[in-house]
């Protein structure tokens, strides 16, 4: 008689383990139903909105720069460069005059 308490608790017990491995199983079908009902849609708007925007300022830039150089173009065409030939007259004339004054002082002294 002992031996069928035993089996019967035995038996109770995988029942037991039977029905709560029944009812996780219920809970993980209707978990995965409402996974599968899930639809993700992929939306790169925003992604888009700010490259459209980086963009533009970056041709605002390039175009402020662009005009940038120009300006100096124009500005270096109109300016003159002294040639050294016109420097060297300059530093004659100088220095004559220099040696001029001081021969008049010399002789005036």
């Amino acid at each position: 008689m002992m031996g069928y308490k035993k089996l019967d608790e035995v038996m109770e017990l995988l029942s037991d383990e039977l029905d709560g491995f029944n009812k996780s199983i219920t809970r993980l079908e209707k978990l995965t139903q409402n996974v599968d009902n899930i639809n993700i849609k992929a939306d790169t708007s925003n992604i888009e909105y700010y490259i459209q925007v980086h963009l533009r300022t970056e041709k605002e830039k390039s175009q402020k720069l662009h005009e940038a150089f120009q300006r100096m173009e124009k500005q270096l065409s109109k300016s003159q460069v002294i040639p050294k030939i016109q420097l060297w007259i300059h530093y004659g004339m100088y220095m004559t005059s220099f040696i001029i004054i001081g021969y008049l002082i010399f002789k005036l002294a």
